[in-house]
């Protein structure tokens, strides 16, 4: 595992000496990409498991009541706050027993795009962005362990719902954070919601306010609610 100094102190720079700062640390995190990782592959691969899982708990579904429907709202909720959590804590915060997730988010994600280089320059380096390949597992079992008491205690249709509302969450996560980090002139990077939320994005890849704000990376509802929502200056690159 490749680790480097998160940068949450460094100051601004002239572009060239940003540039230049941004790909001794990108290369140096290059070399811990492994050699047969094809991000095509790995993201699509992710994504059939995760949609399989949400067809699996949704086509069972029968005489679904209005109240029952209440879960979609509610699970989707759940799921913006505890993204929220997460990253506001564990994720830039070292915590034991969640060492990986400061390293992997603070140390190597943002050491990899800063709030001038939000674009990967290959393809390959999308390694740094996507969560890694067993993340996936770990989602549904989690969102399964989470939906047997409602299977139990309120009603089968509640569990598969609330199940399957947590795996697409998921699925909207690594899309979206996915396309914050394309080329900001791309299909992808020119549609509307992801300029509005790329920027939100940005602000947050600031090494000096990292810590501090945009913690949503999907909808910024819980960042409204805890006020650390803030925009990016209007100056900022966008590489």
């Amino acid at each position: 595992m490749v680790v480097i100094n998160s940068g949450a102190t460094q100051t601004s720079s002239s572009p060239d000496v940003a540039d230049t700062r941004i790909n001794i640390h990108r290369d140096r995190l290059a070399g811990a990409i492994p050699s047969r990782y094809e991000p095509r592959l790995y993201f699509g691969a992710a994504n059939v498991v995760a949609l399989t899982a949400i067809m699996v708990a949704l086509w069972p579904l029968h005489a679904v009541s209005s109240l029952e429907l209440l879960t979609v709202p509610l699970a989707f909720l759940t799921a913006n706050w505890v993204e929220y959590l997460v990253h506001r804590g564990p994720m830039h915060h070292l915590r034991h027993g969640r060492e990986i997730l400061f390293e992997r988010h603070t140390r190597q994600h943002h050491v990899y795009f800063d709030h001038e280089h939000m674009a990967a320059r290959t393809p390959r380096e999308y390694y740094w962005v996507f969560f890694p390949w067993w993340a996936i597992g770990l989602v549904i079992v989690t969102a399964a362990l989470l939906a047997l008491p409602l299977w139990w205690f309120v009603s089968e249709n509640v569990a598969r719902l609330f199940f399957a509302v947590g795996i697409t969450y998921y699925l909207t996560y690594e899309w979206l954070h996915f396309s914050y980090h394309v080329p900001h002139n791309s299909p992808i990077g020119r549609l509307r919601l992801v300029r509005a939320l790329r920027g939100l994005h940005t602000a947050h890849h600031d090494p000096a306010r990292m810590t501090e704000c945009n913690f949503n990376i999907t909808f910024p509802i819980c960042d409204l609610l805890y006020r650390t929502k803030s925009t990016p200056p209007s100056h900022h690159s966008d590489h």
